[in-house]
């Protein structure tokens, strides 16, 4: 039977015949959960038409909804009571549940939307699968639905009758598919179930109109009653979920359903990034726009949008503890999960207001402003999302039918999709990004490496993450979505008021921003000399020792302009260590070493290894990041490393833990990693592995806080990419330095100062290198506020206390010179003698014929060819591989292929020789990937004969030119390259020394 409840809202008010309409062509009779068929009140006979209650509003403005409950009778109800037995009997999550037959009071009593899905029993899930045993034996509605262009949906809070909770993920055409929420909707056993049409012919709660045009990606439905479609099987529960795609062919189609409460916002600014994708001032995640402007994306310009973002629902349904639920997710670890839906922008208007604040910007403090703090919050939180979408590459929140898909190699696959839909696919998705491809057996991971638009196809390559290398493209279909943002503690609305006056963090900021400058407090004290600790202690020289000083003497930020080879690490590690040391007298702060790439922060581990007998280190890196690393980037002090040892004291009985469940989340820990047998673990871990076959997988972020519990280390060291997930690991930290600041995001340090504002900072990096890495996406204000040039515009602005440090350690004397006198007005000092630097020249005079100069000019007259966007040369190829080969292999003095370097200008060149070169341990790499990286030897290819404007910057130069500790071959074009600045000094010197080959 079918009844509806009390009330609709009172915005929108149904005429009678509209609502005969809604009534359907059901000859059961209709009843009220509220008046019961033997109220006493209810005097009508059971084939006489109800009339319909007047709308009575709910307190707070909300009402209750005008949800058809369905009541069965007869042989429908002798159908549904079997089924329900045997779902419950069949369904593998029943056992979790201790009161299976929970009535979900709390679930009906539920006055807002995260109420109601926090309440779900695993009981309604039962009988919504149950139900559609009824619904199996009806026939599908074909009545087409009228379409209007407003209000043909609405919104509800409360659901009473049977049904199960699905949102949109796919926006199709004629059609919508819809995703069930909950995994008790449909197990193992009921794929059918997983997803479901939405069409034409599908009625919505109080209203007569078709929903198609009016549901966005993320919506959530409340799904009453289902009809099959054509694809329909002839019985029910044949289907296995892991054979179920959006792309599948749905078996259900949604007959009734009801539209659950947006989390709505109105008036929040946003801007536009340069793919259309939008960033917004109160959440750290891209947005989308459903209507997007008329004439481009325009940059440096404020909105003020009206939208809503998707409320996350939980994964099972409600009663179960946390064992229970962890247990379930270790049962359900091969289901392939789809990524929940970013936020959509329905509706937006220019703001000349927040559009002249964030032309503001960086002056917020210099010129008089009512609201500076606005200001700052305004263009940082903005800059501050920008930075971190583009670094996880989360822009698109759909999945894709895989198609031309093929596994290149142990590491590679290529696949291709449809470029259709609004927004395009080749907006949104690019090289770097996280994938996910759903699989059958088992979802895997990738990076993307290369995208081109042929036609209406996207074309992928892209790696495998190490740990699906056996990954294989199995089933008929396979989906691809970009990976979820990662959570974290990003910035968030209102940080900058929680920032105390007068603290660290606030001067930095205000500094930044226009106000008045930090100077100098500190005092020369000539008496404090500083020394490495290592086993053979290390004085440091007057600009290093100057640098140290004034970081420990709490100077709130310090400037260390470091040019190349300058001894940066050993400084920042000693000034760190000796932080540590005067910590443990004044309490127990932490040290933050920040560096901008993985490998550059191998260095500073190696360095900081030497004293960890006397100061407790480690290197946080997320499971997932540290899988991907090759082993040249890959440390002892790394955090999954560090972890094995500490934890394995535990799960064998070494030592004892009260607590089980954090035993048992470092027991699957090391068993997934093969580290140890069930048999060696102590009784409670060996009967957990016993009575429990299926377990989820550990929980990385609760073993990472158990790590810093346990370990409580001193110095931590990680990169800007992952200070989201540290920063809540770390309680107290006394100072901050980041390592090759020039490349450093601006708002990964106003993310610092904003968790420690009373910290002392430290800026390490050369201005005359490269600047921070910054997406195409990212332009305009977004760009300035995000990324920035941070390290640059406080040197040349004198924001801060500066250090230069002059000397340099690493390269030839000649090279130093040579590049100080381009790049550095002369102000470099070699700390090196020429004797230490040219063993390879003294020893090789079959290549090197003037052993006094250490650059060689290789003249290639062969054009590059065009790739795309990119350039490549065989012949310089070529003439790269023999000359490995002649380094490698003379009696007469042989470097290893690890000591040398292959940089490249362009990125096709550089995958071509990854391939000729893939069988020796010869690191290749773009100028970007070299930045802090130093070799014996290093071969600069040019690769294309004209100099253009990206190879003719002075910092990608200088890059090229400073990572060799002896002798640099440049292979080029000598005639383009006497026609560029700098290139033109280094072919006509080493012209001028006999060191040029034609």
């Amino acid at each position: 039977m079918l009844e509806e409840s009390s009330s609709l809202p009172e915005f929108f008010d149904i005429p009678e015949s509209s609502c005969e309409e809604l009534e359907g062509s059901s000859s059961t009779s209709q009843e009220s959960r509220d008046e019961p068929e033997s109220s006493s009140e209810d005097n009508s006979s059971p084939n006489e038409k109800k009339e319909i209650r007047p709308f009575i509003p709910r307190h707070n403005h909300e009402y209750e909804n005008r949800e058809f409950i369905e009541i069965l009778e007869g042989a429908e109800k002798d159908v549904f009571d079997e089924a329900l037995k045997l779902e419950s009997l069949a369904h593998p999550f029943s056992e979790y549940y201790e009161n299976i037959k929970s009535t979900g009071n709390d679930y009906n009593l539920a006055m807002n939307i995260r109420a109601l899905f926090d309440n779900y029993p695993h009981y309604k899930a039962l009988r919504f699968m149950a139900k559609s045993h009824v619904w199996f034996r009806r026939a599908p509605p074909t009545e087409i639905l009228p379409s209007i262009g407003h209000s043909a949906v609405h919104q509800f809070v409360k659901m009473d009758g049977d049904h199960a909770i699905y949102r949109v993920i796919l926006v199709k055409s004629d059609k919508y598919i819809l995703m069930a929420c909950h995994m008790n909707t449909h197990a193992f056993h009921r794929g059918d179930l997983r997803f479901v049409e939405v069409n034409n012919r599908t009625k919505t709660n109080a209203s007569p109109y078709s929903c198609l045009g009016h549901l966005a990606l993320g919506d959530l439905v409340a799904v009453s009653e289902l009809a099959i479609t054509e694809e329909m099987p002839t019985t029910l529960g044949n289907m296995d979920v892991y054979s179920a795609t959006p792309e599948t062919r749905c078996v259900w189609m949604v007959k009734m359903m009801t539209l659950l409460k947006r989390q709505t916002f109105e008036n929040v600014p946003f801007s536009f990034l340069g793919n259309g994708s939008v960033v917004a001032l109160k959440w750290g995640q891209v947005l989308n726009v459903q209507i997007p402007p008329m004439y481009g994306y325009p940059q440096n310009v404020i909105f003020l949008g009206n939208g809503f973002i998707p409320e996350k629902v939980p994964e099972f349904a409600s009663g179960l503890d946390e064992e229970q639920h962890d247990l379930l997710l270790g049962l359900t670890r091969n289901i392939s999960k789809y990524p929940w839906s970013t936020g959509t922008i329905f509706s937006y208007e220019y703001s000349p207001y927040f559009t002249s604040q964030f032309d503001l910007g960086h002056r917020a403090h210099a010129i008089p402003n009512p609201d500076p703090d606005g200001v700052v919050e305004l263009c940082a939180l903005m800059g501050a999302t920008a930075v971190t979408a583009v670094l996880v590459g989360n822009f698109d929140c759909r999945s894709f039918r895989m198609l031309e898909t093929a596994k290149v190699a142990q590491n590679l696959i290529s696949f291709t999709i449809e470029n259709t839909g609004y927004p395009q696919p080749y907006q949104l998705w690019k090289a770097n990004a996280r994938i996910v491809i759903s699989s059958s057996k088992t979802d895997a991971e990738a990076t993307i490496s290369t995208v081109f638009l042929v036609g209406g196809l996207l074309k992928f390559t892209a790696i495998l993450s190490p740990e699906y290398y056996d990954f294989q493209f199995t089933d008929k279909i396979h989906m691809v979505s970009q990976k979820e943002m990662p959570e974290g503690e990003g910035l968030r609305d209102g940080f900058l008021e929680k920032i105390p006056d007068g603290s660290n963090g606030k001067r930095i900021i205000e500094a930044l921003y226009g106000g008045y400058p930090i100077v100098d407090e500190t005092t020369e004290d000539d008496d404090v000399t500083y020394y490495f600790p290592g086993t053979d202690r290390i004085v440091l020289n007057e600009f290093q020792n100057e640098y140290v000083s004034k970081l420990l003497k709490k100077t709130p930020l310090t400037l260390a302009d470091s040019p190349f080879g300058s001894g940066k690490s050993m400084t920042i590690a000693t000034a760190a260590y000796y932080a540590a040391r005067e910590s443990r007298l004044w309490g127990n702060s932490q040290q933050l070493l920040v560096t901008q790439s993985n490998f550059a922060s191998v260095n500073l581990v190696d360095i900081t290894k030497r004293y960890t007998k006397k100061c407790r280190v480690v290197r946080y890196v997320p499971l997932n990041t540290w899988m991907e690393l090759s082993e040249g980037s890959r440390t002892d002090l790394d955090l999954p490393v560090m972890m094995r040892p500490l934890f394995m004291e535990y799960v064998t009985g070494r030592k004892f833990h009260s607590n089980s469940r954090y035993l048992f989340e470092m027991a699957k820990y090391l068993k997934e990693f093969k580290l140890i047998e069930v048999e060696q673990m102590e009784k409670r871990c060996q009967t957990y592995f016993r009575e429990n076959t299926f377990t989820s997988k550990y929980d990385f972020d609760r073993l990472t806080r158990l790590f810093f519990t346990f370990y409580q280390p001193q110095i931590v060291i990680t990169t800007s990419d992952c200070l989201r997930n540290v920063l809540p690991m770390l309680h107290e930290v006394s100072t901050v330095q980041f390592d090759e600041s020039s490349q450093m995001p601006e708002s990964a340090l106003i993310q610092v100062l904003s968790m420690f504002p009373y910290a002392c900072f430290g800026l390490v990096g050369d201005i005359r290198q490269l600047p921070p890495y910054c997406d195409y996406s990212v332009v305009g204000h977004l760009k300035m506020y995000g990324v920035g040039n941070t390290m640059e515009r406080a040197c040349r602005g004198d924001l801060f206390p500066r250090v230069v440090l002059r000397y340099v350690y690493r390269c030839h004397p000649v090279t130093t010179q040579i590049l100080g006198s381009e790049f550095y007005g002369r102000n470099l000092l070699s700390a090196v003698k020429e004797e230490d630097r040219n063993e390879f020249m003294r020893s090789r005079p079959d290549l090197w014929q003037n052993p006094n100069f250490p650059i060689m000019v290789l003249n290639n007259n062969t054009p590059g060819i065009r790739d795309l966007t990119s350039m490549h040369n065989p012949v310089e190829v070529t003439i790269v591989s023999c000359l490995i080969d002649a380094l490698t292999s003379s009696p007469l003095y042989s470097i290893h292929p690890s000591n040398i370097g292959v940089i490249s200008f362009y990125k096709a060149q550089n995958d071509r020789l990854l391939q000729v070169l893939a069988d020796k341990p010869v690191k290749c790499g773009t100028v970007d990937s070299f930045q802090g990286t130093e070799k014996e030897i290093i071969i600069v290819c040019c690769t294309n004969e004209v100099i253009n404007g990206f190879m003719a910057m002075p910092n990608r130069i200088n890059v090229a030119m400073s990572r060799a500790k002896q002798a640099t071959f440049i292979i080029g074009n000598v005639s383009g390259l006497r026609m560029a600045i700098h290139w033109s000094t280094l072919v006509n010197e080493a012209e001028r020394f006999g060191c040029m080959r034609y």
